[in-house]
């Protein structure tokens, strides 16, 4: 797998690294574990500090876009995931036994 990085932004505001790389390859799809390893030993980066965002395939081609965030620390990616992960969830109901 060959990876070259597309862009580098620093998103002080958020307190992250936001990278864009394109990935040319043989064989299958890299996992997002293998790009997470490639861009760790590139860029010199801690890799519990790193989530890989996507991996888009360009279809047709051995070719795919990815996009990965670095944190600042392990606090500020737990900050941020956590929010992200409750965007998405509705309220909860109550249960019946409760509602007469």
């Amino acid at each position: 797998m060959e990876l070259k990085i597309t862009n580098d932004y620093d998103n002080r505001l958020l307190g992250r690294r936001e990278i864009s790389a394109s990935a040319t390859y043989t064989d299958k799809t890299p996992t997002k574990d293998e790009v997470k390893e490639e861009l760790c030993k590139r860029l010199s980066l801690d890799p519990a500090l790193v989530e890989i965002r996507e991996i888009k395939q360009q279809y047709g081609l051995r070719l795919s876009d990815i996009t990965a965030y670095t944190y600042a620390s392990k606090e500020v990616m737990e900050k941020l995931v956590k929010k992200r992960g409750e965007k998405g969830k509705k309220p909860q109901e109550k249960s019946s036994a409760t509602a007469k």
